[in-house]
């Protein structure tokens, strides 16, 4: 008796937990392409600089892509014991965020192309910022939630304050900083 309580079954010792990959695909393309920049803008600078607006660009629109299946497909996903859900609410404003994150790139590129500024510095942190919402779109869960609000603001508090020769930007970025820390 003793030694059939004992005996377990392979499959009851350890079951692999099911990972829904295509749910988070489009965070994932958007953590691959802020990493991707960061990168390149520690170990190529100058050359790299022409091609940062176009990576951020093709950054964006390749986390559309998995958003346009997860559209298609119309279940709703739940992760991580119900703390990030993938429905069709979220999809919209995640869609919103990048659409939007895109259009900015695109309106931008000259202005920052022509000035004296930090390129790569500024599509880096507007892709995480980006990150940081469609993250939000997705929360359920407080501490999910506090994640992705830390990870929207901490980059626009940075992007505030990214014209460093500037004094108001500095103020600017320092009063938003403590606004936010003290909220």
């Amino acid at each position: 008796m003793l030694a059939s309580l004992f005996q377990l079954q392979p499959e009851a010792v350890f079951r692999n937990p099911s990972f829904d990959w295509h749910a988070l695909a489009p965070e994932v393309v958007l953590t691959a392409g802020t990493l991707l920049l960061i990168l390149l803008d520690s170990v190529k600078l100058e050359k790299a600089r022409q091609f940062m607006p176009s990576l951020a660009n093709l950054t964006l629109l390749g986390s559309l892509i998995p958003l346009l299946t997860l559209a298609v497909d119309g279940q709703t996903r739940v992760l991580f014991g119900g703390s990030y859900v993938v429905d069709s609410l979220s999809l919209v404003l995640k869609a919103l965020f990048i659409v939007t994150a895109y259009i900015v790139v695109l309106l931008s590129t000259n202005y920052i192309a022509e000035g004296d500024y930090w390129e790569s510095e500024y599509y880096s942190l507007l892709v995480a910022s980006t990150l940081g919402m469609v993250v939000m779109a997705s929360a359920r869960d407080l501490i999910t939630i506090f994640i992705a609000l830390e990870l929207l603001s901490m980059p626009a508090y940075m992007l505030a304050a990214w014209r460093k020769a500037d004094t108001k930007s500095n103020e600017a970025g320092m009063k938003y900083f403590l606004m936010g820390v003290f909220a």
